[in-house]
């Protein structure tokens, strides 16, 4: 008999009296239940703009307690009216409860609708902020007028938001630039080689262009201990060989991390062969860098924020104080990286960047035991898909994506083409693809001549993919 009641009730059409009446005596739950499957069109604008602000109130009132009825009071208190109240709050309650996409979707939509309104546009600032997103929250953040009580917030966190700018900016051209600092560009072919002798604790690099795979020291899975061709102290065996990058420091000084870099990476190895069905036959190389180090020539973000990368056939370790899930995901995806090198006879001109960093993203999903984007990629890859403008992926060949403007959006779309991919034509149809590649058969022929359709084709349907997420 309750829960007939109780239907009855929630069937009968509530009133903007009634959302008024709730809203004085605190019955927020009631409210909700109340409004839940309203529909705003079958209340005059005045009646609209009631409801909306009993919403709204509730939605403040439990935010610092109840921030999952919050969330549903605030979108719920948009949909009868949007105010900038609403969609604050309704954005603050999102992020409580780990729905960063979904706060960021609603700011954006309130900005839109509120296009003069600071608050908006400070809350999507501080969010993009919180996104290291620098770049992005400095554009949000312009649009607080000078007359808002915002404004002085609002420039100050554009003082947070241009450093992380100006070290993303910094971050992307050392990466581009092979991992070297901007003040330091590596030669170009036609530059020799200076003649007086190079710093000893500087590692030789190859020229750019084709590359040799690592010479094969040893057979067993335990580490034995020898020296590379430049006199330097390693540790390796049929899967990895170490050194540190500079030539005081020897084995033995740092063994626990010694040790959790190899456990970390023998289980990056073993995940990528699960996942796709090979491994590296030959040994990877592992710079270890001390902290000091690998901020020196890599730059203060990239010391910050990453595990290590993979350049020129070696990945390059960050002396992290421990490694940890996130450490080993970056790891899973370097190694993979260095899978392609492989696969592709070390021609790393040969495989597209979204080939080669849409595997390596797919893969690193895979281990981290999900199969879409992270945070607002998501749903901004399906307005961009919704809109027709997704990236290009014959835009996506040569230039590194961490050098790009938006890399976290173009590296989740490559991850979602070559997921396609898969799903379509097999893991093995694509290692056989890039073996292809290796061989030096163009991408554009082999792409066709393995999947009978032309890329861009395939690349109008990832968009279908893409809205039906």
């Amino acid at each position: 008999m309750l829960g007939l009641a109780l239907a009855g009730w929630l069937s009968a059409a509530p009133t903007a009296a009634r959302a008024d009446a709730l809203a004085a005596k605190g019955e927020w739950e009631e409210l909700y239940l109340a409004f839940a499957a309203a529909a705003p069109d079958g209340f005059s604008a005045k009646d609209q703009a009631r409801v909306a602000r009993a919403l709204t109130k509730g939605c403040e009132a439990l935010l610092p307690s109840d921030a999952v009825m919050a969330f549903s009071l605030g979108e719920k208190a948009v949909a009868f009216q949007s105010t900038p109240l609403a969609v604050v709050c309704t954005a603050r309650a999102a992020i409580r409860t780990d729905q960063r996409s979904a706060a960021e979707e609603a700011l954006r939509l309130g900005l839109k609708r509120h296009p003069k309104d600071g608050d908006v546009s400070l809350e999507l600032g501080r969010l993009l902020v919180g996104e290291r997103d620098g770049a992005g929250a400095l554009t949000v953040l312009a649009q607080v007028p000078k007359t808002s009580k915002a404004f002085a917030e609002a420039q100050r966190l554009a003082r947070e938001a241009e450093a992380l700018a100006r070290e993303d900016a910094d971050a992307r051209a050392v990466l581009a630039g092979g991992g070297r600092t901007p003040q330091a560009p590596p030669p170009r072919p036609s530059e020799e080689r200076p003649a007086v002798p190079a710093d000893e604790d500087e590692p030789a690099e190859d020229q750019p262009g084709a590359r040799r795979p690592p010479p094969s020291l040893g057979t067993s899975r335990s580490y034995e201990s020898g020296v590379d061709d430049e006199g330097r102290r390693i540790r390796f065996n049929a899967f990895f060989r170490f050194r540190y990058f500079s030539a005081r420091r020897d084995f033995g000084q740092r063994a626990d991390y010694e040790g959790q870099v190899q456990d970390a990476l023998e289980s990056s190895r073993l995940f990528a062969q699960r996942v796709m069905g090979v491994s590296r036959e030959t040994p990877v190389d592992v710079i270890l860098y001390s902290k000091a180090e690998f901020t020196l020539h890599h730059g203060p973000w990239a010391a910050a924020a990453i595990a290590g990368f993979y350049s020129q056939s070696a990945i390059r370790m960050n002396d992290s104080a421990e490694i940890n899930e996130r450490n080993r995901a970056v790891l899973v995806h370097e190694y993979v990286h260095a899978v392609i090198d492989e696969l592709a006879n070390f021609n790393d001109r040969g495989v597209p960047r979204w080939v080669h960093e849409g595997l390596a993203e797919y893969v690193e999903w895979q281990f981290e035991g999900r199969s879409r984007p992270e945070g607002r990629y998501d749903s901004y890859l399906r307005q961009l898909a919704t809109q027709g403008r997704l990236p290009r992926l014959s835009s996506m060949r040569d230039d590194p994506l961490i050098a790009s403007q938006d890399p976290g959006t173009l590296y989740a779309f490559a991850a979602i083409a070559i997921g396609t991919y898969i799903e379509r034509w097999g893991m093995p149809d694509l290692l056989r693809l890039i073996r292809d590649i290796g061989r030096g058969v163009p991408f554009e022929k082999a792409f066709a001549q393995h999947t009978g359709t032309e890329l861009s084709s395939f690349e109008e349907s990832i968009a279908d993919v893409i809205r039906a997420r």
